[in-house]
């Protein structure tokens, strides 16, 4: 998987480690391409928490089900 940083984003994808540690795998500057995003990293990793959240507010803006 290769991930994007992109310093002036709003929102990053973030997953969860084995520690419970969030790692941030990639950013995004708009909310749609965000959610896109999301939804197909899911499908990679069904059984793998992956959130999605507002880097300024620090709110979760979605989030998937798993560990």
């Amino acid at each position: 998987m290769s991930g994007q940083i992109i310093s002036n984003a709003i929102y990053e994808i973030l997953i969860r480690d084995a520690d419970g540690r969030h790692l941030e795998l990639e950013s995004f500057q708009d909310l749609e391409s965000a959610r896109r995003r999301l939804s197909s990293i899911a499908v990679q990793y069904p059984d793998t928490k992956i959130t999605l959240w507002n880097r300024h507010t620090r709110a979760i803006v979605a989030e998937t089900d798993g560990y």
